[in-house]
């Protein structure tokens, strides 16, 4: 009786080593698929932009000789910056005011400096007298 189990746990340990090698072996090549999948991808990005680089290199050294050509009088520069200016002034005038508001932590801090107590700044603020307290713990004390 105790060879017949002796014998039956030993094949149920070679098929549970089979197993575990096989479940082993896929793994393996779920991976090697997984960087041979990841390689193709980063060649490819490689690639294209090797050929962007390309491309922009060409038309670097196409757009250079249209560069060199003769400087412009002084007639016409003193005109083209008059139109500039002229462009940034209506600019200028179509542009709102940005306004700036201060933070609630900073008109805390300017009221408790001007010797206003927690109780006055948290009415004066509409905030909560904690709230008025803590940011005075935290920043007040420099």
């Amino acid at each position: 009786m105790v060879s017949f189990v002796l014998i039956i746990s030993f094949l149920l340990h070679i098929i549970t080593f089979a197993a575990i090698y096989q479940l082993l072996k896929q793994i393996q090549t779920v991976k090697q698929s997984n960087t041979d999948d990841i390689q193709e991808v980063l060649e490819t990005y490689l690639q294209e932009i090797r050929e962007e680089n390309n491309r922009l290199q060409k038309s670097v050294t196409m757009d250079e000789p249209n560069k060199q050509k003769p400087a412009q009088t002084i007639k016409d520069a003193k005109f083209d910056i008059d139109e500039m200016m002229a462009e940034e002034d209506q600019i200028y005038i179509n542009e709102n005011k940005d306004q700036m508001e201060t933070s609630l932590h900073s008109r805390i801090l300017q009221l408790y400096d001007k010797g206003l107590s927690e109780t006055e700044i948290a009415q004066q603020l509409n905030c909560g007298k904690t709230e008025a307290e803590l940011i005075i713990k935290l920043y007040g004390n420099k």
